[in-house]
């Protein structure tokens, strides 16, 4: 174990030089954490990170009880009416009661929901609502009483807000805190997490460096996130502010990781494989490292009938509405794309939808007339063939709005993987393993990939976004559906002003 490793690095040479780079880099992150404040804040997300259920189940109750009694003081019951208002003390302990049942339904006080704006604002709102249905459920069905009207709802929106906005302090103090991040398995694979964090993911994270379970090449020797290369050593991490490690594939297969990852655990070090803390970081689904039996365990939600039923249910309802008001904007989109350049309003092509089956889908046309000759072409950000009202049309994403039809008559969903063209599916399913099982749903006007990447130029665009359709096809939800539309919804707004 102590032997002479490749370049003329011992085993001992290589523990120290990994302890000294944790000092050195915990140094470095130290220096620009020295005032009272941020030491503050450093310790307020450590401690929101650790908190039990239980203490938010308790500031929910005192919040709801707070807004309960300060809507009774603003908007007091009214003494004549036949049916009796209930007192103070039974609405606070209604309302409470109503919210933690929705809170514990929709998942709010589970450790993720501090960790995404909108997986939060979603639960909150969805806590919400269902709460406000099983209180006046209960006050009016069980107990045949009253409550105000203008009371419940300053109630109910006083702990929308603050509720909300104790916990977007809390993630904010949350993602303050910079967890260190040592990768073990090589330098392309410590590359990939920079190149996450420059997309905007692991932001909670801050990247030590990458060690290796094999002897060292000489170019690891010379590269200054190298780390040295973990034997039995890896316990000393935690001394150094290395709070999770990430195992690469390759040096999961190496018999000596069980060695040293019970005594990482033991001390304080949170330990994960690859594939699945990409999972959970990014929301993507590592394509390169999946087989055919990731399918078997993956536990797919694609033929739940509750799941799918709901599902068309919500297609419909969104659909219909979408139309009604949609068919308003349809004479203004119509006259500015006629303005432009005299060319057809509509345009349609043929996509690839559910099991691979074709469809003809509608959209505003957003590009000059026979853009494409007769042959696909991947579309860049600035195309030139893109009109200035289609652009416009685009960045708002109301050129989507015809695929209402779509939806209306079951070819597509709200919410799934974008439908893409016969021939440049072909291709892709050559290129990259996994494309043809995206299409085990129906394809979405929005959907998880399209709200986290970019629209696709290239085959590597489209590999990015395969990963974000299979994390779907794992995770496919009611409130990840709800997540996926209110972020849509944010998109438009930003879009169009």
């Amino acid at each position: 174990m102590s032997g002479q490793l490749a370049g003329g690095l011992t085993a001992p040479d290589a523990a120290s030089r990994l302890v000294g780079f944790g000092q050195e880099r915990s140094a470095g992150t130290r220096v620009g954490s020295s005032s009272l404040w941020e030491r503050l804040v450093h310790l307020a997300g450590r401690t929101f990170i650790g908190l039990p259920p239980s203490t938010w189940l308790l500031v929910d109750i005192s919040l709801m009880a707070g807004c309960v009694y300060a809507a009774y003081a603003v908007f007091p019951p009214y003494a004549p009416l036949d049916t009796p208002h209930i007192a103070f003390w039974q609405a606070s302990a209604i309302f409470a009661f109503a919210v933690i049942i929705s809170s514990l339904v929709f998942g709010l006080y589970e450790r993720e929901t501090l960790m995404s704006r909108s997986r939060l604002a979603t639960r909150m709102l969805l806590t919400t609502t269902a709460a406000t249905i099983i209180a006046y459920a209960i006050i009016y069905v069980i107990m045949y009483a009253t409550v105000s009207r203008r009371a419940c709802a300053l109630a109910m929106s006083g702990f929308l807000i603050s509720g909300t906005g104790i916990r977007l302090a809390a993630i904010w103090a949350i993602h303050k805190v910079h967890r260190g991040l040592l990768v073990v398995g090589s330098k392309a694979l410590f590359e990939s997490f920079q190149r996450a964090q420059a997309n905007g993911f692991l932001h909670e994270y801050r990247l030590v460096g990458y060690a290796t379970t094999e002897a060292p090449t000489p170019s690891d020797i010379h590269e200054a996130a190298f780390c040295g290369r973990i034997l039995d050593r890896i316990h000393h991490l935690a001394r150094h502010r290395i709070t999770d490690v990430v195992v690469g594939a390759s040096a999961a297969r190496d018999p000596r990781v069980m060695d040293w990852m019970v005594p990482c655990l033991q001390n304080g070090c949170r330990v994960t494989n690859e594939a699945i803390f990409y999972e959970k970081a990014t929301g993507q689904i590592l394509v390169d490292e999946i087989t055919p039996y990731w399918f078997l365990f993956a536990d797919l939600k694609v033929y739940c009938d509750e799941h799918a039923t709901l599902k068309r249910l919500m297609d419909l309802i969104i659909a219909g509405v979408g139309l009604c008001i949609a068919v308003l904007l349809w004479p203004l989109i119509a006259l500015a794309i006629k303005l432009c350049d005299g060319g057809p309003v509509f345009y349609s092509q043929d996509r690839v939808g559910l099991n691979g089956a074709a469809f003809r889908l509608y959209k505003f046309r957003t590009m000059c007339p026979d853009a494409e000759h007769g042959k696909s072409i991947w579309s860049s950000p600035h195309d030139p063939r893109i009109t200035r009202v289609g652009r416009f049309l685009r960045q708002a994403r109301l050129d989507e709005l015809p695929q209402l039809y779509n939806v209306l008559i079951g070819q597509m969903s709200i919410v799934g993987p974008r439908p893409e063209r016969p021939d440049i599916v072909e291709e892709l399913c050559q290129k990259l393993p996994f494309y043809a099982e995206r299409h085990l749903v129906k394809p979405g006007i929005t959907g998880w990939a399209q709200i986290s990447f970019r629209y696709g130029s290239s085959i590597e665009d489209a590999k990015h976004k395969l990963q974000f359709d299979l994390y779907y096809l794992k995770h496919m939800s009611f409130e990840l559906d709800m997540i996926i539309l209110f972020r849509t919804v944010g998109t438009f707004l930003r879009g169009a002003c």
